[in-house]
């Protein structure tokens, strides 16, 4: 089994390396994961307004007031803008990443591809009078989750056309007195033409509706992908290729930065509209992958009953940081990587947390994940905070944590006795 591993390595090390450095997928990973104290702090806001309450105590904070108006209203409004606006960070942070990459400047960049995101909004909306008014031209709805995918497109473009634009040298060059802010706004102006007025042109001259096309290539494949038995094939890849990668010694950074943006679409999406898209991190993170990657929670803890001196001594360093989802301490410390004898529990563990928490949610006995988190949260409680304060998602991280111990048991003996052997023969 080492030798499986070891023949894998090198190719897997050499793709993980060139999608490591691929500047597009680490922009997209920057400018997403970026947003994340953003979004918690949203989802704080949010969880405040609607509170977990009895219906009794529930109705009695919603008829609050303050100013003459709803107190959870208010306090909705904290997320409204962090989760609802989560666009315009997203097209910031991806544009200011590449810029940065490409050397350009990232502050142009950033604010162009916000403006350029506003400007594709901004379809006119008519009164019930039939009047066209300006101050309704922005639809806050494409701002937030359902404006994601065209965010990070117009993210990524900005950065292009202003590096097409320096190699053509079409940019204004202004004397080396002129202050540098200055000569970077002059700088900027040709490729803002170049991007803005094609822009406004597809936009307001020729009705097209960005949001819908984007989403309609985009979104719909991935929505539809998300839904039934295509929800389970998803994430059943993208486990077995996380578990394998780490196994074959690759971390598995470049699977997680692609995920990170359709998991934040799909957490904001069921924040927002109440859809029940089971493909999130939080998903992920409090319900299959507990403790880390191999749903390596319960091992520790296992680990702490064996005879080896090594593996108990590995188990008091790793049991701390595997509560808090931390589990690199284990895999490097074991190690899991190249070791055989706990490639099937890694493998399989989140394999079964999987399946269990599809059916639970499926049948309706627990909900999906709505609000995002700190992943650093104990299972258990980050599921239930996850789920707005369902008690039914904490047990089902503590069935899936039983789960996984089961699984990880007899292997763990296995290798207590293995290492015991070991460690006797280098006493002799």
């Amino acid at each position: 089994m080492p030798d499986l591993f070891s023949r894998f390595e090198k190719p897997l090390l050499a793709i993980a390396g060139k999608l490591g450095q691929q500047p597009h997928l680490n922009a997209i990973r920057d400018g997403v994961v970026g947003t994340l104290p953003l979004l918690i702090i949203g989802s704080l806001f949010m969880l405040a307004s609607q509170p977990p309450l009895p219906p009794a105590l529930a109705a009695k904070y919603a008829a609050l007031t303050l100013h003459g108006h709803p107190l959870w209203l208010q306090i909705a409004m904290g997320s409204r803008i962090l989760i609802g606006l989560v666009g315009i960070f997203v097209a910031f942070g991806v544009a200011n990443s590449l810029a940065r990459r490409y050397e350009l400047d990232a502050l142009s960049s950033s604010l162009l591809a916000v403006a350029a995101l506003l400007l594709a909004n901004g379809m006119a909306m008519a009164t019930a009078a039939g009047e066209i008014t300006p101050d309704k031209f922005v639809r806050m709805a494409n701002l937030g989750a359902s404006g994601m995918f065209l965010a990070i497109l117009l993210g990524l473009l900005v950065p292009e056309v202003q590096r097409a634009v320096r190699r053509q040298k079409w940019e204004i060059t202004m004397p080396s007195g002129v202050p540098p802010a200055v000569g970077r706004s002059f700088s900027a102006l040709i490729p803002a033409l170049v991007i803005l007025l094609p822009l406004w042109a597809l936009v307001y001259l020729c009705g097209v509706n960005l949001f819908g096309l984007i989403n309609t290539v985009v979104a719909e494949p991935l929505n539809a992908m998300n839904h039934g038995n295509g929800t389970l094939v998803f994430m059943l890849v993208v486990i077995l290729l996380d578990s394998l990668l780490w196994l074959c010694g690759v971390p598995p950074t470049a699977v997680l930065s692609v995920m990170a943006s359709i998991w934040t679409t799909f957490i904001m999406q069921n924040a927002d509209h109440g859809t029940h898209y089971l493909n999130t991190r939080e998903t992920m993170q409090f319900f299959i992958w507990i403790g880390g990657s191999g749903a390596t929670v319960a091992l520790p803890f296992l680990l702490l009953r064996a005879r080896s001196a090594s593996l108990r001594a590995i188990a008091k360093i790793g049991l701390i940081p595997a509560l808090f989802n931390i589990n690199e301490p284990l895999i490097f410390g074991i190690p899991v990587m190249t070791n055989a004898m706990l490639a099937i529990p890694f493998v399989l563990a989140p394999v079964v947390a999987l399946f269990v928490t599809w059916f639970a949610v499926h049948s309706g006995l627990v909900p999906a994940p709505s609000l995002i988190v700190p992943w650093t949260l104990p299972g258990p409680i980050g599921a239930y905070f996850a789920t707005r304060g369902a008690w039914q998602a904490a047990v089902l991280s503590l069935v899936n944590i039983f789960l996984v111990a089961l699984i990880y048991w007899p292997f763990v003996r296995a290798l207590d006795d293995k290492m015991v052997e070991t460690e006797a023969v280098e006493k002799v």
